[in-house]
């Protein structure tokens, strides 16, 4: 099994440190006005904002197993077999995908009969085509 980790655009991360340090602000405001026992839905809620705003960064990855890809992000994960995959390729789509950057992959595949794709953005695109490309060839 190998892992890779998603690449991380600057500004995904600015963004990130931007709302996290908004949030820690007001946790901060109410902590010195003395409000977070009368907020505690507030307090819980900046909490868990900036629990989920970070998810994404520390768990966004991608796994070439045995026999498929699995690629998680949050509480997703999505397994497409490898004898699936069709084709990789280089792509700078901005639809909504597991990939903390623009610079990404396409990899189409088929499933039940459906063309499908997903897009992602590991560090070292290189490595990880040449990790796919060897493990397809493994299986066939």
């Amino acid at each position: 099994m190998q892992k890779f980790r998603s690449k991380k655009d600057w500004w995904i991360l600015g963004f990130i440190i931007a709302m996290t340090g908004l949030l820690l602000q007001l946790l901060l405001t109410m902590y010195a006005k003395g409000n977070m026992a009368q907020y505690p839905v507030h307090t819980f809620t900046y909490v868990l904002t900036i629990a989920v705003l970070w998810w994404p960064v520390w768990n966004t990855q991608y796994r070439i197993e045995a026999e498929q890809l699995v690629i998680t992000s949050m509480f997703l994960t999505w397994k497409i077999p490898l004898s699936a995959i069709q084709k990789i390729s280089p792509s700078n789509n901005s639809v909504s995908s597991p990939a903390l950057s623009l610079d990404r992959l396409r990899i189409d595949y088929q499933k039940q009969g459906k063309a499908k794709f997903i897009l992602i953005s590991p560090k070292d695109k290189q490595a990880f085509t040449l990790a796919l490309q060897q493990a397809q060839q493994s299986i066939s």
